[in-house]
């Protein structure tokens, strides 16, 4: 019986390196969005090949090779036919995904073709007989392998095929974190073409290792964007025109990590609460973050788009059209983060064309680091006021206490408190109330530095001709639904994605946004309002000027680390990055009855290839 099923194991090992072959054949279909150029690249290449698409063909092999134990004969041929070629149809399928909207097959999209196919796209009677005729060819190619290979499957080199895979797999990860720690865009720009595929990165630790001078690296290399026709990006979709004031205004924004909409109150953050209700300032009763982890929230915020196109932003390191217009219109950069820049890696698409930007944070404890930047933005604004420029200044100031549930011992605690915070604990039955205290405390003292900012601001007069936004990257949850949710990055409920919003822009007279805004609406608002350029936001984002009463949204978008969900106004879907979605209404429960909207669907889809070529 051993004897046997080692025979089965050897025929279908056969067969999934014949596979190999198919999926590679295959996957050249996405060689030209890829564009290799010069022996590095089509070197690297070579080992996503021999590495990540073997590491699929593989998993996709293992169920097979498990019921191997329990099926014989024609029934494990029949089964493997049919599994093999819905494996390799779907990868076939994606490379058509992928020529359509630049980005691959999820389940988000196989749900929309299977059942509202009709109402979002159209196929022609050609389509339909080359679809069914690629079922049926994939079917006999499958069928007549394992027959042939049944009796030749002794003669396959499977031990050193895998053992060459596993090194190419090595060398694939190795080589994309080296690269991406020193800014190789050549490499790194070629990653986000290939389905399923995550290679590692690893800037953080060979900095604290000292491999790799950070700092020194960004300085050295080129940090412009890639030539238009070496990006994947059609960004902006054409430039806009802008008119600056002949006094313009400077900018400060302001972003306090994982803050959520409630803490802006008079008990927990009474500085803020106070500008924001003063004249001249505007505050959002609902606004929604691009993210609900820092990564999707800031990218968000600059860039208007949605975290979907952080890959190719990254890669290509092009900036944001805030940041281009910044620039052109010669504006001062002081930015001041307590936390790092290079991971996330907004060194590489947010500032990258800043050429001063430090991406050593602030040391010390989180509330330490945040008393430090901000000792240095009014230092710096001390020594503009004795030494001042005709050039206006884009401040960012970026604060990481309430991220790190820290503060220094005499703030005033909030009580009961959690005196040493422990998430091993944490669980469906832990009283969260100790540890919302700490939370609360940590928001209390990034109040007092940012109160200390504006105050600053308003003694010297600044406020006159400085617009302010203040708001923050995602919100943190505390088991509030009973689902044993803490923390960010889980889902897109209040908790997570609903933020503060506070505006002051010099000349207008304040108030309340009462209908529900975006992150995405931010950059557009600035660049209208403040730098003077033309009503254009579709050429660059997907959001609008937060000053427009008449823009209504059905839907918004929200990311995660990898996933990303769109917020509807009763429910919220959750697409997974393994290509999974589900949907829940805003506690959490799960609807299993609720299908999304084809109509809805399809704009999502467009938003998220909207800016690709």
């Amino acid at each position: 019986m051993i004897a046997n099923l080692f025979s089965h194991w050897r025929w279908l090992g056969a067969w999934t390196l014949a596979n190999l072959l198919i999926a590679w054949l295959i996957a050249t279909r996405y060689v030209p969005y890829i564009a290799p150029d010069g022996t590095t690249q089509w070197g690297y290449l070579l080992l996503v090949f021999l590495g990540h698409l073997a590491l699929l063909v593989w998993l996709g092999a293992l169920p097979l090779l498990l019921l191997a134990i329990v099926i014989r004969g024609k029934w494990l041929w029949l089964v493997t036919t049919l599994w093999a070629s819905a494996l390799q149809l779907l990868l076939l399928l994606d490379t058509f995904v992928y020529a359509q909207y630049r980005f691959h097959l999820s389940g988000f999209i196989l749900d929309l073709l299977l059942n509202a196919g009709g109402d979002v796209f159209s196929f022609s009677w050609v389509a339909w007989s080359l679809a069914i005729g690629g079922v049926l060819g994939m079917l006999i190619i499958q069928g007549m392998l394992g027959k042939v290979l049944r009796r030749r499957s002794r003669s396959v080199p499977l031990r050193s095929t895998l053992a060459a895979s596993f090194v190419a797999l090595l060398g694939v990860h190795g080589w994309h974190a080296w690269a991406d720690a020193h800014y190789d865009r050549e490499i790194t720009g070629m990653t986000r073409h290939v389905p399923v595929f995550y290679p590692a990165t690893a800037k953080r630790f060979f900095v604290e290792q000292g491999w790799v001078d950070a700092q020194a690296v960004r300085d050295a290399v080129n940090l412009e964007a890639a030539p238009g026709d070496e990006q994947d990006l059609n960004y902006p979709i054409t430039p806009l025109s802008c008119q600056p004031q002949d006094s313009p205004d400077n900018v400060m924004l302001v972003v306090l990590d994982t803050l959520r909409h409630d803490m802006l109150n008079p008990e927990v953050m009474p500085n803020l609460h106070r500008y924001a209700n003063q004249p001249g300032w505007i505050k959002a009763s609902e606004h929604i973050s691009g993210g609900n982890s820092t990564k999707a929230g800031v990218f968000s915020l600059f860039y208007g788009l949605p975290v979907t196109y952080w890959d190719a932003f990254t890669a290509s390191q092009t900036p944001p059209v805030l940041m281009e217009t910044l620039e052109a219109q010669s504006y001062r950069f002081k930015v001041l983060s307590s936390a790092t820049l290079v991971s996330p890696a907004f060194d590489r698409n947010v500032f990258a064309g800043l050429e001063d930007v430090s991406l050593q944070p602030a040391k010390g404890a989180p509330w330490e680091r945040d008393r430090q930047i901000t000792d240095n933005w009014l230092a710096w604004a001390e020594e503009e006021s004795r030494e001042p420029s005709d050039r206006p200044f884009f401040s960012f100031l970026f604060y990481d206490a309430v991220h790190g549930y820290s503060h220094p011992p005499d703030v005033p605690r909030f009580t009961p408190y959690w005196e040493s915070v422990n998430h091993m604990v944490l669980g469906p039955g832990f009283d969260p109330e100790p540890y919302w205290n700490r939370y609360r405390t940590a928001a209390r003292y990034v109040d007092q530095q940012l109160g200390r900012v504006l105050d600053d601001l308003d003694a010297r007069g600044l406020l006159e001709n400085t617009a302010v936004v203040i708001t923050s990257d995602h919100g943190e949850s505390f088991n509030e639904h009973g689902k044993n949710y803490w923390g960010h990055g889980s889902n897109y409920t209040p908790e997570q994605v609903q933020v503060p919003l506070v505006l002051h822009l010099p000349g207008h007279p304040g108030g309340e946004i009462t209908r529900r805004s975006h992150h995405a609406d931010i950059a557009p608002t600035l660049l209208e309002k403040v730098l003077g350029c033309e009503t254009a936001p579709e050429r660059y984002t997907l959001g609008h000027n937060l000053l427009n009463p008449e823009v209504t949204r059905e839907w918004m978008l929200s990311g995660s680390y990898m996933g990303y969900g769109i917020l509807l106004p009763e429910y919220q879907i959750a697409v997974h990055p393994a290509g999974s979605f589900e949907v829940y209404d805003y506690r959490m429960n799960e609807l299993n009855d609720v299908r999304p909207n084809p109509t809805v669907s399809n704009a999502v889809l467009q938003a998220l290839s909207r800016f690709y070529r």
